[in-house]
């Protein structure tokens, strides 16, 4: 193969002689395509090479929408799981609120049995009081029932 190097003012046409490793020499002209890649840079690959590489291409590309496919996925169960992980922090609270909502329901309770107990310990107090009050009373009406018939059985 021949190669211009440069040509311009002052300058001639020069060429240089590529030479091929001995590989590519010998391959039939069959094996090989010339093609251009994206870069429009010639690619000279055996056929076989060639198709192996394209069949790879495509296999990368699935991969990488495979991929793609997985973290949307991904995304989409950890938002998911941070919502339900919300929910269940939510229900966390509202159980914790609930069970001191209960235990001070059962200190009220306690508070509130004492209270009761103190009064009732009061009114028995008061009808002991009451209770003995009245007992003078009998007595002392007694007495005083006495000494009217007596006084009464005296005049007569």
């Amino acid at each position: 193969l021949k190669r211009r190097l440069g040509s311009g003012p002052g300058r001639g046409f020069q060429f240089a002689v590529l030479r091929l490793p001995s590989t590519v020499a010998a391959m039939s002209e069959a094996d090989i395509d010339i093609t251009f890649d994206e870069e429009n840079r010639i690619r000279i690959m055996p056929k076989e090479k060639y198709k192996e590489t394209e069949s790879l291409e495509a296999q990368c590309k699935d991969f990488t929408e495979e991929i793609d496919k997985f973290g949307d996925t991904m995304a989409t169960l950890v938002e998911i799981l941070d919502g339900e992980a919300e929910k269940i922090e939510q229900e966390k609270l509202r159980a914790i609120g609930q069970r001191n909502k209960a235990e001070m329901e059962a200190e009220a309770r306690k508070a509130k049995e004492l209270n009761m107990k103190a009064t009732i310990a009061e009114k028995k107090q008061e009808l002991d009081r009451l209770n003995f009050q009245l007992q003078s009373l009998e007595r002392a009406e007694n007495e005083q029932r006495a000494l009217i018939e007596k006084l009464s059985n005296n005049e007569t």
